[in-house]
């Protein structure tokens, strides 16, 4: 994250905390919503799940604005707050896997081309759901999201040891389960 946006996201911060207000705070939660269910989409793998911890997030993302301490950046802080909604989001709802259904659209590739890449991001979405919870934020903060290592310590709270240790695990899973699904054998 630049500076810059860091301290725009700031300057949003203390006009709604200071000065009430409101646009301030619109603005800071356009900024991030879809951020924040990209990551609830990634840990949860089903859209309506998703949209219940993005709102879960952001709602105790505002109460607690008056905590955030600017020791890190917001968007750090907004994730760290996102997990948490996700994982409890999780274990109070008796986790559970939803396909999703995907229309197919054939461009300049094949439609057996197009097929089977669906497939195999499908195979990989299932796989990366399936995987242990700290394992699946690793691989959704640094792949899909980009975080450096250390932003990704900061938001699961935990060394950068632990992250490379889950990342890692998960990868090395992730690999063993595809090569699996290619043969045709059961994990």
């Amino acid at each position: 994250m630049d500076e810059d946006s860091r301290l725009e996201d700031n300057r949003l911060i203390d006009s709604y905390l200071d000065g009430g207000d409101d646009s301030a705070l619109e603005e800071l939660v356009i900024k991030y919503r879809r951020e924040v269910y990209l990551i609830a989409y990634r840990m949860a793998g089903d859209m309506e799940e998703a949209k219940d911890i993005t709102q879960k997030a952001l709602i105790s993302a505002v109460a607690k604005l008056r905590d955030f301490k600017k020791k890190s950046s917001f968007k750090t802080w907004l994730y760290r707050i996102t997990v948490n909604a996700a994982l409890n989001h999780m274990r109070g709802n008796a986790y559970k896997t939803v396909e999703l259904c995907e229309t197919v659209q054939s461009g300049d590739e094949g439609v057996v081309s197009c097929l089977m890449r669906k497939e195999q991001a499908q195979s990989l979405k299932v796989l990366l759901v399936a995987l242990p919870p700290r394992q699946r934020l690793s691989v959704v903060l640094r792949v899909y999201e980009g975080l450096s290592l250390a932003e990704t310590a900061a938001v699961m709270g935990c060394s950068e040891g632990a992250v490379k240790s889950h990342y890692h695990s998960a990868i090395k899973k992730l690999k063993t389960a595809m090569a699996a699904t290619k043969t045709g054998k059961d994990l």
